[in-house]
């Protein structure tokens, strides 16, 4: 996928598909993986995550809407991308139609935190 099509696809004006979408102007780093996971799997995986980020005061954007997405889609495959922002940065974890055809969500992960656990 080109830089120019996954920025078409996001289109939403959410904060988080908003600054996804900045960040990919700016010139942010991004990757579509191949294959395939069921959305329920990936919607337990992100609630527990929510939970961890919640918990250690990590600041995240889209995550609680992202899992209702998950579960409201129940077996439907769902493909993963991500967008790497370095300044500040930032993480945006992509949830993408089976054919990478739309954006059924969007997260967002303040990276901050990982500069301060590594140098500690």
């Amino acid at each position: 996928m080109e830089r120019d099509e996954l920025t078409s696809l996001l289109a939403d004006e959410s904060p988080v598909i908003r600054a996804c979408r900045e960040a990919l102007d700016r010139g942010a780093s991004f990757r579509i993986w191949d294959g395939v996971v069921p959305a329920n799997n990936l919607a337990s995986t992100y609630r527990g995550r929510e939970a961890i980020t919640r918990d250690r005061g990590i600041p995240t954007l889209g995550i609680a809407a992202a899992v209702e997405t998950l579960h409201a889609l129940g077996e439907q495959p769902v493909r993963l991308g991500g967008v790497t922002q370095l300044d500040p940065p930032y993480y945006f974890q992509l949830l993408l139609a089976a054919d990478a055809a739309s954006v059924l969500a969007c997260i967002g992960v303040d990276q901050k935190h990982q500069t301060q656990v590594q140098s500690s």
